[in-house]
């Protein structure tokens, strides 16, 4: 069975999926030992992809080829993986 065309998938059910991937993404964080500093990044760094890839710049955010506005950087580590 084929996936569906993303014209095809209807806004309730994309709204839903994106609501459970993000609580299970944050619970799934969380037990593996990260706080809500390195949660808040992770969430601030995707609405910026998001932004410039909606400005055209999405190529270059997800690449890494710009810089950080900010000037910060943050390590996200996974923990408790074998």
């Amino acid at each position: 069975m084929s996936k569906p065309a993303l014209a095809e998938i209807q806004r309730p059910t994309d709204t839903r999926a994106a609501r459970i991937l993000a609580r299970s993404l944050f619970r799934d964080m969380l037990a593996n030992g990260y706080g809500s500093p390195q949660i808040l990044a992770l969430a601030t760094e995707l609405i910026d992809l998001v932004t410039r890839n909606m400005r055209g710049e999405g190529e270059e955010a997800i690449d890494g080829r710009s810089s950080d506005s900010s000037g910060s950087e943050v390590e996200l580590k996974i923990v408790g993986q074998a």
